[in-house]
Parts: C-alpha cells; sequence; structure tokens
C-alpha cells in the first residue's frame, strides 16, 4: 500500500490543481450555497478541459498532447488572471476564500479520505480483467495513443470508436497529466469517480438543506442530512440483503427464521452481492431478465463504464439547475441554457442515456416553478422555450462528437411483461417509505391566506426529484428501447439506464426529506426518524457484504492492474511491455478475434493498437449489425490459416496490417495457424517471447 501512496497523493494534487482553475467560475455560480460550490471545482474542471480537447482535436487544431493539454489550463489561468485584475472581483474571491478555506479543507480532505480508501479496496483486486474491462481500459489506451481524437476503435481497425466515450477520454487526460501509467490510473479512476459522488452528494444535499432553513437550523444537523445522502448515493444498498438473507435463513432451517449468530452468519456467507442488481425477473419461469444496478455495485465490480463515469457530471447538473433556480427571475436566460446544453452534451457523450433522464427533470423542475410563479399557462410557455433552448445548446455543442457517431437504438418497444410490485418494493421500497411522506406533507401544507399549497424553490427541486425518479423507475413497465439484446433480456438496458438514476435522485433527496420532516409539527414525526435510520442502515449493509465477497480483503496486491497476465499469459505480458514501449502511433496489429466477456484481444486492450476484429458481440451492438464483424472475423481467419498466400496478402492489405501477433489465444482459437506463410511474404519476427511472436509486415 505505502508504494502506492505515491502514485494516489501524486494524481490526487493533479486533480487538485487542476480544480483551482476553475474556482472563481465555481464561486460565481454557487454564491448561494453554504460551501460556495467547493466540491465542484474539480468535476467542472476536468469536464471543460476534455470537451475543450475534444473539439479542437476533432477539427485538427490541437493534437491530443500533454502540451496542448498545458496550454488549454494556461488559458484558464489566464482567464482567472482577467476576471480577478478586477479589484471588486478579486476583493470578492479572496473574501470568499478566507471566510470558507476551512469548509474547503474538509471538503478537500473528505475527497482525499474516500480516493485513497477505494484506492486501497482496488489494490486487493485490481486486474482489469473481467466482465468489460478490456472495453473500457482498451477504449482508454487507444485514446491515449491517438494524435487527433476521435479515438481509434481498437477492436474494429480503420474505424473510430462507435460508443459513448467521453468517461474513458477524462480518464486519458488525467492520465497525460499525471504522468502515471494507465495500468495504475485504471483503478485511480474508479476511486476518483468514487470519491467524486461522495463529495458532490454531500454538498448538493446539505445546499438543499441549507437554503431551505437558512438560518433556523444549525449547520450540524446540515451536514448530518448531507452526509446521510452521501453515504446513500456513494455506498448505499437497497432492502435486498435483508430480504434474501432471511429467505436463505428460513431454507437453511426447515422453513423457520432462526435469529441465532450461527444462522445469521451462514445465511449472510451465502449471499451473493450481484443478486441485488439481477432481481427481476431471475425467478426459474421468468422470460423478462433485466437489469437493476445502483452506484455501489458498479465501485466494487470496476468496470469504467460510462453510467458510472458520468455520475459526478450529473451530480453538478443538479446542483447548477438547483443554483440557477435561487437566482432571481431577472438572471439572464442564456446563463441558463447554454450551460444546460453544455453538460448535459457531455453526458449525451459520456452515457447516452442521462441527457433524456435529466431533461425530463430539468422540464419537471422548472415547470413546478414556473407554474408557482407565472402561473400553468404561462410557466409552460417559459418551460418550453427554456427545454427547447436547452436542446438547441445541446445539439450544437455535441456535434463535434456525433460528427463520428452512429446512434445503436433499434426503436420503441411496449412492454409485454411487468415487474411484480413486491421486487420493486424490495429494491426501491426503503426510498418510498423515506421520501413519499414528505410529498404526502406538501398535499396538506397549504397557505391559509391563499389556500394555494405552501413550497419553496427547495421544495420544488425536492419534488422534481422524487417524481422524476418515481417516472424512471415506472418507464420501463410501459416500454423500453429495443436493442441487440435477446428477447429474454429485452427491457434490461432500458430498466438498467433509467433505474440507476433514481436510485441517485432518491438518495439526493432522503436527506432533505429527513430534515425537513424533523422539523414539522407532528406526532408521526418520531416514528418517521425510526422508520428512516432502519431503513438507512438495512442499505448500508449491502456494501460490506459485495466489498468483502469480491475482494477478500485479505492480501493486498497493489495498484497494478496486469497482475492477472503473470500467471494465466506471461509471454504476452512481456509482449505488451515491449509493444508500449517500442511502437508508436497507432499502426494495426492484427491478433485473434475473440468473443466477448473472454480473455481474447488481450494486446488491443491493453496496447491500444486497434486489429482487425476484436469481441464480436460488442462491435455488434456497435456497428448496427452481425454483418460487418462476422466478415472481419472470417478474414482474421483467412489470415492465419489461409491455404495461400494471395489470402494472406489481400487480408494484409485490406486492413493496413502493419504487425502480426502470435500467442497462446492464437494458437487455441486457430489451431491450423500457418506461420509458414508470414515467413513468405517477407514478414519479420521483431520480438519473441516463449513462443509468442510478433511479425512486422514488410510493404
Amino acid at each position: 500500500m505505502f508504494a502506492d501512496l505515491k502514485y494516489i497523493i501524486f494524481w490526487w494534487l493533479t486533480i487538485f490543481l487542476l480544480g483551482l482553475v476553475s474556482l472563481p467560475l465555481i464561486f460565481s455560480v454557487f454564491k448561494n450555497f453554504w460551501d460556495k460550490g467547493y466540491a465542484f471545482c474539480k468535476t467542472v474542471s476536468i469536464i471543460f478541459l476534455t470537451y475543450l480537447i475534444l473539439v479542437l482535436s476533432i477539427f485538427k487544431f490541437l493534437p491530443f498532447t500533454n502540451p496542448s493539454l498545458l496550454i488549454l489550463i494556461a488559458g484558464g489561468i489566464f482567464a482567472d488572471y482577467l476576471y480577478l485584475k478586477n479589484k471588486n472581483n478579486r476583493d470578492s474571491f479572496l473574501k470568499l476564500v478566507k471566510e470558507n478555506y476551512k469548509t474547503f479543507i474538509a471538503e478537500e480532505l473528505i475527497f482525499l479520505l474516500i480516493l485513497t480508501a477505494w484506492s486501497f479496496v482496488r489494490g486487493f483486486a485490481p486486474d482489469i480483467e473481467g466482465l468489460e474491462k478490456f472495453m473500457d481500459w482498451g477504449f482508454v489506451n487507444s485514446a491515449l495513443r491517438s494524435n487527433y481524437l476521435p479515438p481509434a476503435d481498437m477492436w474494429f481497425s480503420g474505424e473510430y470508436i462507435n460508443y459513448y466515450y467521453f468517461g474513458h477520454l477524462i480518464s486519458a487526460v488525467l492520465t497525460k497529466l499525471s504522468n502515471i501509467p494507465s495500468t495504475i490510473t485504471y483503478n485511480l479512476s474508479i476511486a476518483t469517480v468514487c470519491a467524486l459522488t461522495f463529495i458532490s452528494g454531500f454538498s448538493l444535499s446539505s445546499n438543499l438543506v441549507f437554503n431551505f432553513f437558512k438560518k433556523n437550523l444549525s449547520l450540524k444537523y446540515i451536514l448530518i442530512a448531507g452526509l446521510i445522502s452521501a453515504l446513500l448515493l456513494t455506498f448505499g444498498g437497497n432492502l435486498h440483503s435483508v430480504y434474501k438473507i432471511s429467505k436463505l435463513n428460513k431454507d437453511q432451517n426447515n422453513g423457520v427464521l432462526t435469529l441465532t449468530p450461527e444462522a445469521i452468519k451462514n445465511a449472510t456467507n451465502a449471499y451473493w452481492y450481484p443478486d441485488a442488481t439481477r432481481f427481476i425477473g431471475y425467478d426459474p419461469e421468468t422470460n423478462d431478465k433485466t437489469i437493476h444496478e445502483f452506484p455501489i455495485y458498479s465501485f466494487v465490480v470496476a468496470d469504467l463504464h460510462g453510467h458510472m463515469s458520468d455520475i459526478p457530471v450529473v451530480m453538478f447538473f443538479m446542483a447548477f439547475i438547483f443554483a440557477m433556480s435561487l437566482e432571481t427571475l431577472a438572471f439572464p436566460y442564456l446563463k441558463l441554457i447554454i450551460p444546460c446544453g453544455l453538460i448535459l452534451s457531455v453526458c449525451y457523450m459520456t452515457n447516452a442515456w442521462d441527457f433524456a433522464v435529466y431533461g425530463i427533470l430539468f422540464g419537471i423542475f422548472y415547470f413546478i416553478k414556473n407554474w408557482k410563479t407565472l402561473g400553468f399557462w404561462k410557466g409552460g410557455v417559459r418551460t418550453f422555450n427554456s427545454g427547447m433552448g436547452v436542446i438547441l445548446f445541446w445539439y450544437l455543442f455535441t456535434l463535434p462528437f456525433s460528427l463520428n457517431f452512429t446512434p445503436m437504438a433499434e426503436g420503441l418497444k411496449l412492454s409485454d411483461a411487468q415487474s411484480p410490485f413486491f421486487q420493486l418494493f424490495i429494491l426501491y421500497g426503503g426510498f418510498w417509505i423515506i421520501t413519499l411522506p414528505l410529498l404526502v406533507f406538501y398535499l396538506f401544507n397549504k397557505d391559509k391566506k391563499t389556500k394555494k399549497i405552501d413550497v419553496s424553490v427547495t421544495d420544488i427541486f425536492i419534488i422534481a426529484l422524487i417524481i422524476t425518479a418515481t417516472i424512471l423507475i415506472i418507464i420501463p413497465e410501459i416500454g423500453y428501447i429495443k436493442d441487440i439484446y435477446i428477447y429474454e433480456h429485452r427491457r434490461s438496458n432500458t430498466m438498467f439506464k433509467l433505474v440507476y438514476q433514481a436510485f441517485m435522485m432518491y438518495s439526493v433527496a432522503a436527506g432533505f426529506a429527513l430534515a425537513r420532516i424533523s422539523q414539522i409539527k407532528s406526532k408521526w414525526k418520531t416514528l418517521y426518524k425510526i422508520i428512516f435510520f432502519i431503513i438507512f442502515f438495512i442499505h448500508l449493509i449491502y456494501p460490506f457484504l459485495a466489498t468483502k465477497s469480491y475482494y477478500g480483503l485479505k492480501e493486498y496486491k497493489g495498484l497494478w492492474g496486469l497482475n492477472f497476465l503473470k500467471n494465466t499469459s506471461p509471454d504476452n505480458l512481456e509482449a505488451i511491455e515491449w509493444i508500449n514501449k517500442n511502437i508508436k502511433d497507432q499502426p494495426v496489429m492484427v491478433e485473434a478475434a475473440g468473443d466477448s466477456y473472454t480473455m481474447f484481444n488481450q494486446i488491443s486492450m491493453a496496447t491500444g493498437l486497434p486489429t482487425i476484429e476484436g469481441w464480436i458481440v460488442h462491435e455488434w451492438l456497435w456497428r448496427g449489425g452481425y454483418e460487418k464483424p462476422s466478415l472481419r472475423q472470417a478474414d482474421v481467419q483467412k489470415l492465419y490459416e489461409g491455404e495461400t498466400l494471395e489470402e494472406v496478402r489481400t487480408v494484409l492489405q485490406k486492413y493496413s496490417v502493419d504487425y502480426i501477433f502470435v500467442g497462446d489465444k492464437e494458437y487455441e482459437k486457430y489451431p491450423k495457424i500457418n506461420e509458414e506463410n508470414f515467413t513468405d511474404i517477407g514478414a519479420l519476427v521483431v520480438a519473441q517471447f516463449g513462443k509468442t511472436k510478433i511479425y512486422k509486415v514488410v510493404k
């Protein structure tokens, strides 16, 4: 662990210094927040820098290099200088720092603590293998090798990545800036998202409470509310753990719930943590399997996927629209819609569904707010105009990415299966119990003079969160987006992408719900608080079970992510290290075309060098059909097992192949491999490690 501390500290220092660049902007946007929005400065700096290098590199104004990144950072610092050159701006900025520096230090220490803690957890199972880690790390490594963006698809040579890669590009940007190998920064990136999730959830939730109660509630309770939401958001599970452990207990004890320590321990040890995300539709007779994950599951299994990478971005979006709502009605229209368009474009490029999800939240929140101040029709018109403005700027900001991207959805379908209510309740009932009473309270909280429901802007934001989250859970029961997944998993992706965000919205609302209901005069509030904390602690059982199950927490292995190759493919590991040291840019290196979720395509994923065809099903999804990947798969087989030199030459020329890789996976996939063809066409062995060979094609 101590050997890895230097990486953690240097990584943190890189992000910390980058975050400082956006402080003047953050302070001006979040002036009504008690912490002045400090928790979001890292997210803002990271997404602005990544977006700028993406656009400028796509249009060939700047290459994707460290000097380019430093130029952009210098530009941000110069913009800060121009802003602070004004005496009023400078005095205001310095005053904020002087008055709030203890808060900033405290939030920074929390971020560093979570970053270090989860990096330490990752150190018990740091391997970048299993699930879809090959894909995620391959995207990062391809971006790191790219002179200009968009990144090349390492599993489909000659084409760009046709997927939502902005989150992977963020990891590549931070890897370049920190100069730490991507074998380590992969795991640091997971820990960073975890830390940003916690600190963002804490800031947003505590500021919801702060802005409602102002000076009528002590800072201690504001902090408690923030911590409750942050814990639920980052580490919380659902009611499934207690439900399933109780069921296992009964099954092991002849149908009787046995509350002895031994019986509980046996049932707990038998609990399989992924079941909480694969619950609906997993009875033996059901032909409707679904996915319903949440952040801690993502942090545990550690796939660097878009839905996880986008958490800090959507948290910033929620904080931004709430901060803007605290401005007067006279604030400039463009001050709202342009930033919203930009942030939602980043959401789309990271995890496309989030554009629609948070567009819905924006619409519901501002419609209710405008309705309250302007009336139903005028409020509706203003909300519609704002929404159209946001969509326009979203389109413009997304356009550079969209020029090289083809959407993969195949249309809408009505759901022909619905989830049993008790299963939905097991997953989300805890949130319903602790948040829906607040909606009931609002219905009866009427102004004595006007007889209208008496709600503040903060109340409206919470109402919008709860309503949107509930809608997101209902949508998959009505319809779903058709994709390439088989009929049995038809609703999986739609449910997964929607309820993930619902979980986060409920978590943000939870801390405020506790604070709000605790302050009303009601004989029921004591009972509510007891039930709240029971549910709160039940939700926090899950991370202990999942972390122990996945990581074991017995042998610390470090943050280096290629340990698994030492035992499974040591020759390939040597080859990967040689390639990364000796081969520059992105020449095509062909290797065996492999099935998805296997150990195939190690070379392309670990080096970022494109191969002709990688994981078949993934490319099938990204390319909108099986025809092109299957054709390439057949061509790769011809190259390795071709009976004539002409077949080999044709494939090499068709895909502009520069290198041919021959290792254990190639021998496994192509038992009739004919290496004599490679030498007969003049290819040279430029490196050999045991039986593993790298041929260079002489052109």
